[in-house]
């Protein structure tokens, strides 16, 4: 019975992970209509930073921080330097999304380069399982759910309620209309990299906590439930991902 409940106390904690990750992702397309194939990377840079991190400071919440402003700034240099260029330039979807494979490949390697193929690992004690209502979790797995649904509730009220948010509908609805209508559509777009990067930073780390060990692999197999999840919510729809999370 423990076991079976533990089983399922997995699952919540991997549909949390990937709630997040799908979302981060659908945001890439809702403003550029173009599937991110390099995103799982963005995860596996989150891990290895927070990995730095944490045995540098031994603190998990700056190894977190550490692994959200990488995956930010991964993003958007992604963005800045291969994505936007090519949107600008008229390229078609297919080409860029071809363009993102050889990224994912490029810092695959990179990641191989610096520190091996082989499995590392976190030393962080996730704690003795728990009875949370019928479910049996660990500290680490009630940290990892409850910091998704905060992420997801700043999320709504970013979209919902500011006025980036009404810009990034804007563009993802209709890029040159939004950009008739005085809306800086690439400024939005990376900003909008870089917010969906914070998050798949973070993702990477928890998801390499969850786990327990990680290779510079491990984000573009993920990725392949990640673009499930956001193909089954609908792309481009940021809550409608997260349903799709669920359901993968």
């Amino acid at each position: 019975m423990n076991e079976a409940l533990l089983t399922l106390g997995f699952g919540i904690v991997t549909a949390a992970i990937l709630a997040l990750s799908a979302v981060a992702f659908t945001l890439e397309y809702a403003v550029t209509n173009v599937a991110n194939v390099s995103h799982g990377e963005i995860l596996t840079v989150g891990a290895y930073t927070a990995y730095l991190v944490h045995q540098w400071t031994g603190s998990a919440i700056a190894a977190a921080i550490a692994a959200a402003l990488a995956g930010g700034l991964v993003a958007l240099a992604m963005y800045s330097s291969l994505i936007g260029p090519f949107i600008r330039y008229g390229a078609s979807p297919t080409v860029i999304f071809i363009a993102t494979l050889g990224m994912s490949f490029v810092i695959q390697n990179v990641l191989v380069i610096f520190f091996g193929a082989a499995n590392v690992a976190y030393s962080l004690d996730p704690g003795a399982p728990q009875h949370l209502g019928p479910f049996l979790l660990t500290p680490l797995d009630v940290e990892i759910v409850v910091s998704a649904i905060a992420i997801t509730l700043v999320l709504f009220v970013i979209i919902s309620r500011t006025k980036f948010g009404k810009a990034l509908r804007a563009v993802s609805q209709n890029r040159e209309l939004a950009r008739v209508t005085g809306i800086n559509a690439t400024r939005v777009a990376a900003a909008t990299f870089f917010l969906a990067g914070l998050i798949a930073g973070f993702a990477g780390f928890v998801l390499a906590e969850s786990v327990g060990s990680f290779n510079p692999y491990f984000g573009f197999s993920f990725f392949l439930i990640t673009l499930t999840a956001a193909v089954a919510g609908g792309l481009g729809r940021a809550f409608g991902t997260m349903v799709g999370a669920v359901m993968a």
